[in-house]
């Protein structure tokens, strides 16, 4: 049997595929329809529309480039492709068209043909927001977030009113100003489902709720630049280990916490909860792998939280509505500690801390945890450690201001490859996730998680059959944080090379992830779960979307999987 966490945030809905496909409104009153019924979230309806609109001009840009966009939100991606081809074979510089074709590659996780079309589509027009933001999505994943904000920045610039726009803006504004921007975005016609509508209301209802509160930092109490720590074995049965975990305390409460890098921050199950005595401040849902859906549940602040020698203050974390979430009492994720440089070391099961590489221009040390989660209670682009930053910058702009200085505001910084790093494996982060380049039997890479987690490395049914023999397990079961996968897959024979480590001959589970891709926006072709990732020595800078991984040959042997 095989189990397999995702703590994903619907936050990464968020900032998907809501385009405006025009600036203005356009002069022909069928397109115009046909933007309306997109921007309401009816992609069918509109993609219909897009239809008869060519039928009538089958040259008109707009309407061939809001059918690729109408097509990609109902995830029929390989039908937007195939569009996003033909329409672009016929007038290859048009920027509207190379936009679309770039969130069109996006999805399909080509990343760097995504970045050359809108590259190539603001060439042929340096206005073109959706280009703009498309970047601003590409270079966020990159750790390229300085790039990334210019981007934002400049879309914003030209088109302030774009629906898009405003809400990638969100995270750049205030807690009260967001507020009041939320509260307009919802009043109004908007192209979210219910579940992507509730996670907007839920936003609304955190903020609301802590907008007059002095921000849930998490800060560190005790000054710990590096540390060390054993991480315990947590069992299936007497006989096999599923997974290492770490015993935290939550006020005066001991929790023992399963450590997984394919979740968010620290989440528990109510028993848990309520014997650690938190307070809670507001709903929340949460989803994962399995097929029952959203669950739900509610922000908590923990007073304390200690982990080894690390003590924090003024925490939030994610609880369950149901009693308890894993055989344990809820998961840990990696990402806590993204303010260190985070080394878990799996075979001798100890988690190091230590500094990350200082950038050549700054000398600061790590002063908080990210408990609550990747940009929960927050908008796409922003989490609550990012509030306290902001808050200690504004501080120190009044501080300025008293002296006569000219405050400056704190921007985001691009990644940093340290010397001592340059041959560490670049990632693609989204949020909480680290989706590393995988090669499935030599295939080109794919974009696969790191997820100690998942109790087996796993391939998605898509990928499988683009490349191997599929076949049906009827005895296998996987099972989330969304409950168990109705239908596990096996695929045959499978090797795999990620960062320099290759494995053979993997007989692997094999699972429909296309929601999980759905909702992160980018195609997931598999995960590298705890059997492959217990034999490493795993180290993240999560600030710089770098790891690397150790294979002790001297203690395992060449063997038959690496």
């Amino acid at each position: 049997m095989t189990r397999h966490y995702y703590s994903l945030l619907l936050v990464f809905v968020a900032s998907t595929w809501l385009l405006a496909l025009s600036d203005s409104a356009s002069p022909n009153p069928d397109l115009s329809a046909a933007d309306q019924l997109y921007r309401s979230g009816k992609f069918a309806e509109a993609a219909d529309k897009y239809q008869s609109v060519l039928k009538a001009d089958p040259k008109l840009v707009l309407a061939q480039a809001g059918l690729v966009r109408s097509e990609l939100r109902q995830e029929k991606v390989d039908d937007a492709f195939a569009s996003a081809t033909t329409y672009l074979a016929a007038q290859p510089n048009s920027a509207p068209l190379l936009a679309a074709m770039g969130d069109v590659q996006f999805r399909l996780a080509k990343m760097a043909e995504a970045e050359t079309a809108y590259l190539n589509a603001l060439k042929a027009d340096p206005k073109n927001v959706q280009a703009r933001l498309g970047l601003a999505r590409l270079y966020r994943a990159y750790a390229l977030y300085r790039q990334a904000y210019n981007q934002l920045q400049a879309a914003h610039e030209i088109a302030p009113n774009d629906p898009e726009v405003q809400r990638r803006w969100f995270g750049q504004l205030p807690r009260k100003e967001r507020i009041a921007a939320l509260e307009a975005y919802l009043a109004g016609p908007h192209p979210d489902d219910a579940e992507q509508t509730q996670h907007w209301q839920q936003v609304l209802e955190f903020l609301k709720a802590t907008a007059d509160k002095p921000v849930h930092a998490c800060k560190l109490v005790n000054r710990v630049d590096a540390t060390e720590t054993g991480l315990e074995s947590m069992y299936r049965d007497p006989r096999h280990v599923i997974a290492y975990g770490l015993v935290v305390k939550l006020n005066e409460h001991h929790a023992r916490l399963e450590l997984d890098s394919g979740a968010s921050g620290i989440i528990i199950g109510r028993k848990a909860a309520e014997k650690a005595g938190l307070t809670r401040i507001s709903e929340i849902s949460y989803r994962g792998i399995g097929d029952k859906g959203a669950q739900s549940g509610y922000i908590a602040v923990a007073e304390h939280i200690k982990i080894g020698e690390l003590e924090f203050q003024d925490c939030l974390v994610r609880v369950a509505d149901r009693a308890s979430i894993t055989d344990e009492d809820g998961l840990i994720g990696t990402d806590v500690f993204s303010s260190y440089l985070v080394d878990a070391d799996l075979p001798d099961q100890k988690l190091k801390l230590s500094p990350l590489p200082k950038r050549p221009d700054e000398s600061a040390a790590p002063g908080s945890l990210t408990s609550q989660g990747e940009g929960q209670g927050a908008s796409d682009d922003k989490d609550d450690k990012d509030e306290a930053a902001e808050q200690e910058s504004k501080e120190s702009n009044n501080r300025a201001a008293a002296s006569s200085e000219k405050p400056s505001r704190r921007l985001p910084q691009d990644r940093y490859i340290a010397p001592e790093m340059a041959n560490w494996t670049k990632v693609f982060r989204f949020g909480h996730l680290l989706l590393i380049p995988t090669s499935v039997d030599h295939s080109p890479p794919m974009l696969f998680t790191i997820d100690t987690g998942a109790n087996s490395t796993g391939v998605s049914l898509r990928a499988a059959r683009q490349l191997t023999k599929t076949s049906a397990d009827s005895l296998g079961r996987v099972k989330g944080l969304s409950g168990e996968v109705n239908k596990v897959y096996r695929a045959e024979n499978v090797n795999l090379a990620f960062s320099h480590i290759a494995q053979k001959n993997q007989n692997l589970v094999t699972l429909d992830l296309s929601n999980l891709a759905h909702h992160v926006g980018t195609e997931v072709s598999g995960f590298i779960g705890f059997t492959t990732l217990r034999l490493l020595e795993m180290k993240i800078d999560y600030r710089d979307g770098l790891v690397d991984f150790v294979y002790d040959v001297k203690r395992f042997g060449e063997g038959s999987k690496f």
